[in-house]
């Protein structure tokens, strides 16, 4: 502290810095709260000062600090100290001139500089990086300057030059993204806060500080808001830090805590951050793998290390924490990831099986890739088909759980798989009213049975007329009045008529 009070009276601060006895929130979106007495939070509304501390979920805050502002990413921390902000974990924008402590170490920024925090998760990345103008920063009772295009490691005090490859700042916050589990082997489970996890299951949403867990031989693959996915392998462990919906297109922070990942990322799309214990990546579009080791391999595009210097892999690299760039060798589990892209990217197969005009109650079946989704949609619900056990990729609606009234319906079908979908629409009628069988008249003249009468059905052009004589049917597809001949027998004759649905009438003439 001594170190720190000698700095600020030697750059004349000490006034500034007593002028500025609090911080105000301008503007928040998404997830923002304040800390208060007895260490409560509570969701920040309006204009509000920031007298203890402030956090984010997914969200983004920006503070005023005098004349100039410190910008809050999601998933970040900060409380006051000696009347400023003190930066703790996460990502931050500084607009000068302000003066903020960065866990710990004094920063001062220059004029209109601009300047960003970053305090990744597990301290892998811990860096102050210049946009523009300059600053000044006090690690113990060194002042040094860092200007436009450098950056200074808070560990080593090293300065380095700074290439912006992330500038998650320049994109408006539209709301919070979703991560989705997309598929699973094995045994995957997901912790939700408490020390009971549950198994997880395709279709579940990861919210951010909830975490997936693979077990031996098993996998599990995790997409995200505007595309690309990752994949996390056995026995490997993921915790979700925040997903952002930006103008951009969306901001994807991710912590590895152990195990391998396997990043497929949309080009286009914004940013993707994933840290391990060691390494920290950013990246717009590419294909890499990361290990909780520090293990980076890049078969597509270039990933760029923060934690690093901000040195950089290219496709055909692979790299080791603090290491030299080497030439990519890929091995099993490589080989499995790209064999698995390979089935993701599979074309999407969708045949809806032939389905009668009328039915009694809604039963639909299709057939799809295993590994598809499919629902059916009608009068404005939707419901899934289930994958018919013993027969893969064949998928059965029995019937709704609610009964729809009788009436013409428009179904639609539809198959998902990976952003692909096909979609098949068929016309039905729900009908349960059996066919009107009246005005039975049998008459017998020698060896011939006359039997004459009338069908009348609204929902089905021809019922089936079927006449059973001792042990000979007889069948014909009427409608109105009908007469037929049949062989004169002793014995009583059956007369029944069912529609397209099923729904049968009958009668017995002596």
């Amino acid at each position: 502290m001594l170190g720190i009070g000698l700095w600020v009276g030697a750059l004349g601060l000490g006034q500034a810095s007593a002028q500025a006895a609090f911080l105000t929130v301008r503007d928040a979106a998404g997830r923002v709260e304040i800390q208060e007495t007895g260490n409560v939070w509570r969701t920040q509304a309006g204009v509000s000062a920031v007298a203890l501390g402030l956090r984010t979920g997914t969200g983004r805050a920006v503070l005023q600090s005098g004349t100039g502002q410190v910008v809050v990413g999601s998933a970040s921390k900060l409380r006051t100290y000696l009347n400023e902000a003190d930066l703790l974990e996460g990502q931050f924008l500084l607009r000068g001139p302000v003066a903020v402590h960065v866990q710990g170490n004094h920063l001062f920024v220059d004029g209109t500089g601009q300047v960003r925090v970053d305090l990744a998760p597990g301290g892998s990345t811990l860096r102050v990086a210049v946009i523009s103008g300059s600053s000044r920063l006090a690690i113990g009772t060194r002042v040094t300057s860092v200007q436009a295009g450098q950056q200074i490691a808070l560990k080593t005090g090293q300065i380095s030059e700074f290439r912006e490859t992330d500038p998650w700042y320049a994109a408006q916050f539209k709301g919070a993204g979703t991560a989705t589990i997309e598929a699973t082997r094995g045994a995957v489970k997901l912790f939700r806060g408490g020390a009971t996890p549950i198994n997880a299951a395709v279709g579940d949403d990861l919210a951010a500080g909830e975490r997936l867990t693979t077990d031996t031989g098993a996998w599990a693959e995790v997409g995200f808001t505007g595309g690309g996915y990752l994949r996390l392998t056995e026995q490997s462990e993921l915790s979700v830090i925040a997903i952002d919906k930006t103008s951009q297109g969306r901001e994807v922070t991710l912590q590895l805590l152990r195990g391998s990942a396997w990043n497929v990322v949309e080009k286009g799309q914004g940013g993707y951050k994933i840290t391990t214990p060691v390494v920290s990546t950013a990246v717009r579009g590419t294909v890499f793998r990361v290990d909780a080791n520090g293990l980076v391999k890049v078969f597509e595009g270039q990933v760029a290390l923060p934690s690093d210097e901000d040195a950089t892999v290219s496709q055909g690299e692979q790299r080791q924490q603090g290491g030299e760039a080497q030439p990519l060798t890929p091995d099993a589990l490589d080989a499995f990831n790209l064999a698995r892209d390979a089935e993701r990217a599979r074309p999407l197969v969708f045949k809806l099986d032939p389905t009668p005009a009328s039915l009694k109650d809604l039963a639909l079946s299709a057939r799809s890739l295993p590994d598809a989704t499919v629902t059916a949609t009608i009068a404005g619900r939707t419901v899934n088909l289930s994958a018919s056990e013993g027969t893969e990729g064949l998928f059965r609606l029995e019937r709704l759980q609610d009964t729809l009234p009788e009436g013409d319906y428009a179904v639609q079908v539809k198959a998902t798989r990976f952003g692909q979908t096909v979609t098949q629409t068929r016309q039905i009628r729900l009908d349960r009213t059996a066919p009107v069988l009246s005005n039975l008249r049998a008459s017998v003249k020698g060896r011939i049975l006359t039997l004459t009468g009338q069908v009348a059905d609204a929902g089905t052009a021809q019922p089936l007329l079927t006449v059973t004589v001792g042990s000979l049917s007889y069948s014909w597809r009427v409608q109105g009045k009908f007469s037929v001949l049949l062989p004169a027998s002793a014995v009583p004759v059956r007369v029944g008529v069912q529609d397209g649905a099923g729904n049968e009438s009958y009668a017995v003439l002596p």
